[in-house]
This record gives C-alpha cells, structure tokens and sequence, in this order.
C-alpha cells in the first residue's frame, strides 16, 4: 500500500475497507497476532530477550571488572 502527495478521499476510504474487511488486512492481522505471541514468548523467564539481557549483564560486569 502506498500513498502518495495526491490522495484522493476515495482512495484512502478504499485503502482503510481493505485493511479493515479485506485479505490484506487479515493477513496484517495474523502476523501482528503473531509478532504478539513471539514478542510476550521472548520475555517470558528463559525466553531470548532475558537471555539476551542476562548475557549483556554479565559481559559488562565481566568487562567492568577487568578494567
């Protein structure tokens, strides 16, 4: 979907039924859904983003502490 300078009420009325009612939008929706399930599995305990952080943690502790 792009919009450009020129928009014409039509065309965004056009754009917004296909997102709200069309395929486009149902897809859109099913990754967004999707996006949410990985994003609340990561920061689950043992999930990436506290392993991630966890990792971060110890190297800038380990770093801080050869210094």
């Amino acid at each position: 979907m792009e919009i450009n300078n020129n928009v014409k009420r039509e065309e965004v009325e056009a754009q917004v039924r296909e997102l709200m009612k069309g395929e486009k939008g149902k897809e859109m929706r099913e990754k967004a859904m999707k996006w949410k399930e990985e994003s609340e599995k990561a920061i689950q305990c043992g999930g990436s983003s506290l392993t991630n952080f966890d990792a971060l943690v110890n190297d800038v502790l380990l770093k801080g502490s050869q210094a």
